[in-house]
């Protein structure tokens, strides 16, 4: 007799539900302030003011992305997630005062980066522990199926609202579109009151001793010590953050200005070709959910990150929109291959008393991929985003294939 499926789980099932919710809310949020900050800025540094939100997530998941997978690890997972949805509400109810406003100062900019920064540093709490739980929830064996639902979840949801992304800001403004983004998290929230979760006993031990900051920094330490000991989840994370920090800033978070400035397509005609992106992700998380068996992956690792690269030279590789849909397309099956493979081979070779911090030191790939739109940026605005994005894709080609050339132990992960 064959075993149930992930979704058997009630607890799961509310988990899986709550992560599709919260997932329409990204790329609202995410085009939201880069198309309010590229409309309101001034126009000699708009380029660098719609960076700096990138480098105020990436800021923000850094500074907090390793204390949030020692409270993982520390705390009852579900009553964390509840606490971050909760303040994430405040924080985006405030940016969408702001949008709606319309505070364009100086102090008003100052007010929305430290928001948006805050707002990341949440996320990068958020998203190690909700990583971290899937496995207490299903097991070691559902564990690869609940990984790779969680992603055609995700990626059901963000076509969708990347499609209408440009018709609610053109039909309620920024600050309309922002605050229609809370009642995701609301329906998060909804969520994980409803599930009916216990924490591991070790978990549960650790979690009534007294948890300072020499504990924190600590528990911090020890997460990078084991990482730094495990050659393969080291150039696993390794890969990552090169593939991200060189390929994403230019392909997502400046993706939407080339798209604008460069192709030349309407603010409202924007979702029709950056929800290719997420097509290309939900085709990648249905492969790997039917195939969720697979003993290899670091092939598929290694298969994820080329096409990846090869996407990104299609992408900048002329200003069509042809190449923007297919390059986004390309882009979106490259990495949800790669992070989806990456993430559930991890939690296979990872203990649940460590797990929490190792997947914020692999969520550390998003983190400085946003911080790195700060310098591509000020490298655009000197060198033109025709000239340098052409040559980024070669640099990110170039550091991947070496890494995984030179590291063997990836293909027989």
């Amino acid at each position: 007799m064959s075993n149930p499926g992930p979704l058997s789980n009630p607890n799961y099932r509310l988990l899986l539900g709550g992560f599709a919710l919260g997932q329409l809310l990204n790329p609202l949020q995410f085009l939201t302030q880069i198309l309010w900050v590229q409309a309101y800025a001034p126009e000699d540094i708009w380029l660098i003011l719609v960076a700096l939100i990138g480098a105020s997530r990436g800021a923000g998941a850094l500074v907090f992305g390793l204390y949030g997978g020692a409270l993982a690890d520390r705390f009852d997972r579900r009553r964390l997630l509840l606490a971050t949805q909760t303040l994430l509400v405040i924080s985006t109810l405030a940016i969408a005062l702001l949008m709606y406003v319309n505070v364009t100062s100086l102090v008003g900019f100052a007010v929305f980066f430290s928001l948006t920064f805050f707002s990341a540093g949440l996320q990068a709490i958020d998203i190690p522990t909700r990583m971290a739980i899937v496995p207490d929830i299903l097991g070691p064996e559902l564990t690869p199926a609940g990984m790779s639902l969680n992603q055609v979840a995700g990626q059901l949801a963000m076509p969708i609202a990347m499609f209408g992304t440009g018709f609610i800001i053109d039909g309620f403004g920024f600050g309309g579109a922002y605050f229609f983004s809370v009642l995701g998290h609301l329906a998060v929230i909804v969520f994980l009151a409803l599930m009916a979760y216990s924490p591991q006993r070790d978990q549960s031990q650790v979690s009534e001793r007294r948890y300072g900051i020499s504990e924190a920094i600590r528990d911090v330490r020890a997460g990078l010590s084991y990482a730094r000991g495990h050659p393969v989840v080291l150039w696993i994370i390794v890969v990552l953050i090169t593939m991200m920090g060189l390929g994403f800033p230019a392909t997502a978070n400046l993706g939407p200005t080339w798209i604008t400035t460069v192709v030349g397509v309407a603010t409202r005609d924007l979702g029709y070709v950056v929800m290719t992106w997420g097509l290309g992700s939900l085709i990648a998380a249905l492969f790997l959910t039917h195939f969720s068996d697979i003993q290899r992956r670091g092939r598929l690792i290694v298969f994820g990150a080329i096409t990846f690269c090869l996407s990104f030279f299609v992408f900048v590789g002329s200003d069509t929109v042809v190449n923007a849909v297919i390059g986004n397309l390309g882009l979106g099956i490259g990495m949800t291959v790669t992070t989806v493979s990456s993430t559930i081979l991890i939690q296979q070779l990872v203990p649940n008393e460590v797990r929490g911090r190792i997947m914020s030191i692999f969520q550390l790939n998003m983190g400085f991929a946003q911080l790195m739109t700060m310098p591509v940026a000020l490298a655009a605005q000197w060198l033109t985003l025709q000239v340098l994005f052409p040559a980024m894709a070669v640099v990110t080609t170039v550091a991947v294939v070496a890494i995984l050339l030179t590291r063997r132990q990836i293909w027989r992960a």
